[in-house]
């Protein structure tokens, strides 16, 4: 008999246990899907673009394609920025980004948003405050997005869409 109670006991237990209340379980469960998200994107990690070099420029023939876009303070630009594509060089390797054909036409033949495979980048054409900007060289802001939407590297500078 003693045995019978004390298994009875367990199930009324058991059956309380589950009888929580289900938008609450619900609030619980968004509150474990948005931890494990936040714990499963990778740390932020900035990028500094290298120099596009004339050697590079030659190389992979880019020295015929839209605008240069160069920081302040630099002398060699960081994105080749033309009609169709955009090129950065990230680490060893010169990344191609295609332009959003959707994003607005700038000076130069160059869009305001271009693709990569893992980020993107975003051209913002800068106010001329009496530099004489036209519409070959003007001033404008680069920001390259991660694939979490975070910025990993932003400069002003001058877009320069006039060849030597």
């Amino acid at each position: 008999m003693r045995g019978k109670s004390l298994v009875l006991g367990l199930l009324v237990l058991v059956t309380a246990c589950q009888k929580e209340d289900p938008v609450e379980e619900y609030a619980e469960d968004q509150q474990d899907v948005a931890m494990v998200e936040r714990m499963s994107k990778p740390p932020f990690r900035p990028v500094i673009p290298k120099p596009i070099t004339k050697v590079d420029m030659a190389r992979y023939g880019l020295d015929h394609r839209g605008c240069l876009f160069t920081a302040q303070g630099d002398k060699a630009p960081v994105f080749v920025a033309g009609a169709d594509e955009g090129f950065m060089h990230i680490g060893s390797d010169l990344q191609r980004f295609a332009a959003r054909t959707t994003s607005a036409e700038l000076p130069g033949e160059a869009r305001s948003s271009y693709t990569g495979l893992s980020n993107w980048i975003d051209i913002v054409r800068q106010p001329d405050e009496g530099e004489g900007g036209t519409a070959l060289h003007w001033p404008a802001r680069l920001m390259l997005h991660d694939p979490q939407k975070r910025v990993a590297y932003m400069a002003d500078g001058t877009m320069d869409c006039s060849r030597e």
